[in-house]
């Protein structure tokens, strides 16, 4: 009876799990990855879909002003310090842009409100004032390659600010990368198309989404998950909350937006985008151990129990089984703490 009641203890079986994922997290971490959610290893594994926001997550989070366009009656520097006085109440890869343009702004704005995904609006002394895409400041301006932003009155258009932004070094490596393991990639984001294709042209990416809402990036995960696809969202932005939360496996980089962190299941501490091909390929390596683990310990309470019922086993012989069963459960766990390269 007591050899029974040893054999039968699920020590093992209790391990095989945590064991892993607190392995897999532990290297993840040396390797600049902070796992917030230990479950996410197991939906990362079986991820088929991953979908990158384009600003401050393919490019770099710091853009330059380029050039300016105004209207009749205001110079190129009144507008950029208006716009740059506005943009300093926001986080925003652009907004940060405009104020590194122009650091000593002196335009008195007062009552900013920030529409996620869309611009701000600010009472300014030349009334209300907004700064944004084009679709938020109500006005038609062709679409251009680059990245712009634009400013507007009550009288219409006031000015347009382009943007150089520069594609993360290791951006293409990382989407041929995913390719490889067999994902599916895509750019969702709330730029213009002219400016989301030209970044999606330069990675490698043929599928997007442009002038995209938080709601509109939000539906176009939910179309995806509906059609039978398990998502990953990659993204840095304020505007990236709502898609982040939604979507199955959520990673952020270290330079996001507090909310978009908030809601990441990973976050990568570094600005490498190869870690993400790294985080896949090492989450399915957890959840193939893990299985293993599991196999182990149903297998030898499968053998061991109708021995030890039938006394072909005694007390310190289970014993002695068990203390090897869980050792070579932990062993094996292990071998996660180093991410093969």
């Amino acid at each position: 009876a007591v050899a029974v009641l040893v054999v039968t203890c699920p020590c093992a079986l209790s391990l095989a799990t945590p064991a892993a994922m607190l392995a897999s997290a532990g290297a993840l971490a040396k390797r600049g990855v902070l796992t917030r959610r230990l479950q996410a290893l197991e939906m990362m594994a079986g991820i088929d879909t991953v979908v990158f926001d384009k600003t401050g997550t393919l490019t770099n989070d710091r853009m330059k002003v380029s050039s300016i366009q105004v209207r009749n009656g205001w110079s190129a520097d009144e507008a950029l310090q208006l716009a740059a006085a506005i943009a300093q109440h926001s986080l925003h890869p652009v907004s940060r842009a405009l104020v590194d343009s122009c650091p000593h702004a002196r335009q008195t704005v007062d009552k900013v409100q920030e529409i996620s995904g869309q611009g701000l609006m600010a009472e300014t002394l030349h009334g209300m004032v907004r700064l944004g895409s084009a679709r938020f400041c109500e006005v038609d301006f062709p679409d251009q390659a680059n990245m712009q932003v634009q400013l507007a009155d009550s009288r219409g258009w006031l000015a347009s600010f382009e943007l150089d932004e520069d594609i993360r070094e290791d951006a293409a490596a990382s989407i041929a990368q995913l390719r490889d393991a067999g994902m599916a990639v895509e750019i969702l984001s709330g730029d213009r198309r002219a400016a989301v294709q030209r970044v999606a042209k330069s990675v490698g990416i043929e599928q997007i989404a442009a002038d995209s809402t938080p709601q509109d990036k939000l539906m176009h995960i939910q179309h995806l998950q509906q059609a039978g696809h398990r998502v990953a969202m990659v993204g840095d932005g304020l505007n990236d909350g709502p898609v982040l939360a939604g979507a199955q496996v959520s990673i952020a980089l270290g330079q996001a937006a507090p909310l978009a962190q908030s809601q990441s299941d990973f976050v990568i501490l570094g600005a490498r985008l190869q870690t993400v091909s790294l985080l896949l390929l090492h989450a399915r390596r957890t959840m193939f151990v893990v299985r293993q683990n599991l196999l182990w310990a149903a297998v030898y309470n499968a053998v061991c129990i109708p021995l030890a019922v039938t006394g072909w086993i005694n007390a310190w012989i289970a014993g002695l089984g068990m203390a090897l069963s869980s050792l070579l459960v932990i062993m094996n766990a292990a071998r996660l703490a180093k991410i093969r390269r």
